[in-house]
């Protein structure tokens, strides 16, 4: 695991992210191939999103991002948005089609990743959406969601324990857009609270803050990056 304190400048309270030092990263749309991603070890890739078409009265899947690729030197997490909890039978299978198309051209899929901005008040039903979807995904495929920085303000043990019993892991995004939010340390200081296996995200180009520390944290998993198509 890349360790953040070898770019961090010896007098600044801040840094930039510089993808080149990181080997975790989102891939958000069709981007061009840069050094930093032929060494990467793991690629979060965004598939689609769920949405609620009212002009159909139904919930399609909208294919996003790239097609499938053969990448086997990589350990690959399928990233799917979605706009509602109330998914379809259909949706659900739309998924578990996608994870079998790039795993039938030989990639390392590790599973999914649900990318739902969830309000914190809210988290109860996430987590029984959660409870469902980890019931009906194969069981060989590992289940990692995105996460808001006021999450860390939850303190419902109850429904924190159903994350805990369904999702592998929680990326906690430091970032709205292409702008690091000013004070996401602040939030950071809390994160150990949830008492789950998590990983910071940061933008490319964002600023880092040297005031958290996460390594002495046996629950936090390293960073993952969010790659800009102006930056490659």
């Amino acid at each position: 695991m890349f360790s953040i304190n070898a770019c961090q400048p010896t007098q600044s309270a801040t840094s930039t992210i510089d993808a080149n030092n990181f080997d975790s990263f989102w891939i958000w749309g069709d981007i061009k191939t840069a050094s930093y991603l032929i060494n990467a070890k793991e690629l979060y890739i965004l598939q689609g999103e769920i949405r609620y078409v009212k002009q159909k009265q139904s919930s399609i899947l909208i294919p996003q991002g790239i097609s499938v690729l053969k990448l086997p030197h990589q350990k690959i997490w399928l990233v799917f948005r979605t706009h509602h909890l109330n998914w379809t039978e259909q949706d659900y299978q739309n998924i578990f089609n996608r994870l079998a198309q790039w795993k039938n051209q030989g990639n390392n899929v590790i599973g999914i990743q649900i990318d739902f901005d969830s309000k914190t008040k809210n988290l109860r039903d996430y987590a029984l959406f959660l409870q469902k979807l980890r019931h009906k995904l194969p069981q060989n495929y590992q289940l990692s969601i995105t996460g808001l920085l006021d999450w860390t303000n939850f303190k419902d043990q109850t429904t924190l324990a159903i994350f805990r019993q369904n999702i592998n892991e929680l990326i906690i995004q430091t970032y709205q857009g292409t702008t690091t939010i000013p004070n996401y340390s602040q939030y950071l200081k809390r994160i150990s609270t949830l008492k789950l296996p998590y990983k910071i995200g940061f933008v490319q180009g964002g600023r880092y803050q040297k005031d958290v520390k996460y390594t002495n944290d046996p629950n936090f998993k390293g960073y993952v990056i969010f790659l800009l198509r102006s930056k490659t």
